[in-house]
């Protein structure tokens, strides 16, 4: 198996400051590395012919010294895992793809569903839209390609081929040579603001609702109020997890694993709740993932 390599990033030129040392190493798309870290870049010259071809850094690492972040404030960076042959890409029509342009400047992400594979040839999917409005997308345009399958997320590089629209709008992708996979472990988790209702069971007494302000495939962490009361190890949550056009509700019993009081990010006084899912549903998993890879794109963004 080759080795695990990072998630790469586009570098932006603003990113770049002149006449002072690299935060990071600098590659091409193809991970060859171009720059070490600390190289000093001294003209705007040089700086537009790197950019012309493409350059990206690894996630995780500050955009520049100016704005980096001290350890303890970094969050867990996922990591590749492996590279693979796009064969081991498993995904089905209706699959959401999300789209990266590959190009210096642009830092759009156009959210896709597949259509379809054909193996060795082409990627199938839907056009990217704004606001309902189609985007001009030209052929040749290369993207970086970012998907969910089960536990997994993968990135792979594509350019395309054709773009349709009839009988419908939808593009042809070319078909990855490789791909880079990374598992989505239990540890990681979102941030998030979803409401939530807690019974003692499935139909059964309200004991309250809050807030969910972090979430994993494990658990979540929630805000209740001061006058909220729960006695009981067990009891049943309700909550509504959003993924693009598509809601899924989560319904399930949950272990308390803590409780007590703290003061909420406004500083009012609250009753923090930790629970540990107890048996969430295929789907239900697969949503809780979803969203939490949609915040690990963001964080390597």
């Amino acid at each position: 198996m080759t080795t695990a390599k990072e998630f790469l990033v586009p570098v932006r030129k603003l990113e770049i400051e002149l006449g002072k040392p690299l935060p990071w190493a600098v590659y091409d798309a193809d991970h060859n590395l171009l720059l070490n870290r600390g190289i000093v870049v001294s003209t705007e010259h040089q700086v537009d012919v790197l950019l012309e071809e493409g350059l990206f850094r690894e996630p995780g690492r500050p955009a520049s010294a100016a704005h980096s972040r001290p350890p303890s404030e970094h969050k867990p960076q996922a990591k590749v895992e492996s590279i693979e042959t796009a064969d081991n890409l498993k995904l089905m029509p209706g699959n959401a793809l999300q789209l990266q342009p590959m190009l210096e400047g642009q830092t759009e992400r156009y959210s896709v569903r597949l259509i379809g594979v054909m193996k060795g040839k082409s990627v199938l999917v839907t056009a990217p839209t704004v606001d309902g409005k189609l985007i001009f997308i030209r052929e040749a345009q290369p993207f970086l390609i970012r998907a969910f399958s089960g536990q997994n997320v993968y990135a792979f590089k594509a350019r395309v081929l054709k773009a349709h629209h009839t009988p419908f709008p939808y593009m042809h992708l070319s078909y990855p040579e490789t791909l880079q996979a990374m598992r989505i472990r239990k540890a990681m988790r979102a941030p998030v603001q979803l409401i939530v209702a807690i019974t003692d069971k499935e139909g059964g007494q309200s004991l309250g609702a809050g807030r969910i302000v972090d979430l994993s495939v494990g658990g979540a962490r929630i805000y209740l109020g001061r006058d909220v009361q729960i006695k009981a190890e067990h009891v049943f949550i309700s909550f509504k997890v959003s993924l693009d056009d598509h809601e899924e509700y989560i319904a399930t019993s949950v272990v308390i694993r803590s409780i007590h009081d703290e003061d909420d990010e406004q500083g009012k006084p609250v009753r923090a709740l930790g629970v540990q899912f107890d048996s969430l549903l295929p789907q239900q998993r697969l949503a809780i993932m979803s969203l939490v890879y949609q915040h690990l794109l963001k964080e390597s963004a």
